[in-house]
């Protein structure tokens, strides 16, 4: 089913220009300036990281240890490992999956275009629940939801 439209900027949701949301984007493809607790994060590209996973996070060490800036820029993605459990595993997988296929500022415009029409980003939100990579990635693209 379509959502509703026409379709108007959302950056002021979330009170970053479109740039700042796009160095936001997480080493596993989450974009922290769009996260429910943004105001109480720096985000985990920060060398000194608030954010309570940046000790354990798999994709935060290991792209560090690479030099890279994300997941997708690594030849061994997807690499199997935990990317904060199911069913966000899912979503992120997507995520960077459509970051290396289309770029990060692609993924933000997605976003942002699909949050004016009422899709809304975050931890259990409509990215969430899905049963495919595929399915995600058509709902960013398309705003359309199965």
């Amino acid at each position: 089913m379509k959502l509703s439209s026409p379709r108007k900027p959302a950056v002021g949701v979330y009170r970053m220009n479109k740039q700042a949301l796009v160095d936001s984007i997480a080493y596993c493809g989450l974009v922290c300036g769009m996260c429910h607790l943004r105001a109480e994060c720096d985000f985990c590209k920060n060398t000194a990281s608030l954010c309570a996973r940046s000790e354990v996070c798999h994709q935060r060490n290991c792209c560090i240890r690479k030099g890279l800036d994300g997941c997708w820029e690594c030849a061994e993605f997807p690499c199997g490992e935990d990317m904060h459990g199911p069913p966000h595993d899912l979503r992120i997988r997507a995520f960077v999956a459509f970051i290396k296929a289309e770029g990060a500022e692609a993924l933000v415009d997605c976003l942002l275009r699909n949050a004016a029409d009422g899709i809304h980003y975050g931890r259990g939100r409509d990215y969430d629940g899905k049963n495919s990579e595929e399915e995600v990635i058509r709902l960013l693209k398309t705003g359309l939801s199965d």
